[in-house]
């Protein structure tokens, strides 16, 4: 920043090494739905406790560490007829989710999709990226085998953590009710250790490839 006389000059600093994921579509391998509890939302100037979800998709992109692209996406845990979930799951399907139906969540990871990804900005102006929309893969993406599930929902609960003690100084929001049983699905594939080799290239599409998720 400089000042002369009554003139002040701001510059925009990007300190941050940090690039988002590219935008555009991309065959995608889910590798883990995650818990997240009990958390407070507001709909219509209502607010309550409704329990969320993250699923955490491998893209076929490569970044400049070597790494395959992570990506996710956090919903309501529920499956009423408007809920956002229920058409995500039914559009990566290919056939709508009825009344009635059931979807055992521990079957999305390993299933295979196609993400359409845009850039948003945050309210802090950090850009990220959304997962916009889903439909069925064009072909099987075979998870490289580098996402590590226990340092994903640690720097989940950090972020939770910091989220805490930013509402501190609010006002205290209604007892929480008992939380309901933790569903803890198993993530698609362990971490390797550190001296594992460079992941493999995503393999190439065969035509014995049933694009069906499974779900």
């Amino acid at each position: 920043m400089t000042a002369s006389g009554d003139a002040l000059v701001l510059q925009c600093n990007d300190n941050s090494n940090f690039k988002p994921h590219p935008t555009g579509i991309w065959q995608a391998v889910c590798l883990d739905v995650i818990d997240l509890g009990l958390q407070w939302t507001e709909f219509q100037g209502k607010r309550k406790l409704v329990r969320k979800l993250k699923l955490v998709f491998e893209t076929e992109h490569i970044g400049e560490d070597g790494k395959r692209g992570i990506v996710s996406k956090n919903f309501t845990a529920s499956l009423y007829p408007n809920a956002k979930l229920t058409g995500f799951l039914g559009q990566w399907r290919g056939r709508q989710i009825m009344p009635g139906d059931n979807v055992d969540l521990k079957k999305l990871p390993g299933a295979c999709c196609t993400l359409v990804l845009s850039h948003q900005q945050s309210l802090s102006g950090r850009t990220y990226v959304s997962i916009d929309a889903v439909s069925k893969a064009t072909k099987q993406v075979v998870p490289s085998g580098t996402y590590d599930p226990a340092a994903m929902r640690q720097r989940i609960a950090e972020w939770a953590a910091k989220d805490a003690a930013a509402a501190q100084a609010a006002p205290a929001p209604q007892p929480m009710p008992t939380a309901p049983a933790p569903f803890v699905p198993q993530a698609v594939a362990p971490a390797p250790s550190k001296s594992a080799a460079p992941a493999a290239a995503p393999a190439a599409p065969t035509a014995e490839f049933d694009p069906e998720v499974g779900f």
